[in-house]
């Protein structure tokens, strides 16, 4: 199976577009994610949904907004909330994970496979086959 992250910004207004591919493919969402990171500047978070696999295709998208909500213990975000509130609406469980930022790492597609190894770790998605 394929497994990749489809970014779709910063999560500024992007989180919007997020939010209405988890509305629209509600069927689809398998989870929903808050990646927590801090860097030597301040506190951020991305928002993901992870969806089922396709048929056919064998691939599984991961639609994200990277590092562009304040993280929720410093700041009272509203989009942060929709997040939340989506997990709810779809009853799926709000998993929050605390991961190294963007930042440390050479180039984004380094910092993606890191999250999907860590998904996998924590049995969140599949193994690789």
């Amino acid at each position: 199976m394929i497994q990749r992250f489809i970014e779709l910004g910063e999560g500024y207004s992007d989180i919007y577009e997020l939010l209405t591919i988890g509305q629209k493919m509600s069927e689809r969402v398998e989870h929903v994610i808050a990646f927590h990171s801090e860097d030597k500047f301040k506190r951020k978070a991305s928002v993901a949904l992870v969806m089922t696999q396709t048929d056919p295709g064998n691939f599984q998208p991961i639609y994200i907004c990277t590092e562009g909500l304040p993280h929720p213990d410093e700041h009272n975000s509203q989009r942060y909330k929709l997040v939340e509130s989506l997990a709810n609406t779809l009853q799926k469980p709000f998993i929050t994970l605390s991961v190294q930022p963007s930042n440390a790492f050479g180039e984004k597609e380094l910092y993606f496979q890191h999250l999907i190894s860590i998904l996998r770790m924590n049995h969140i998605i599949k193994p690789l086959s």
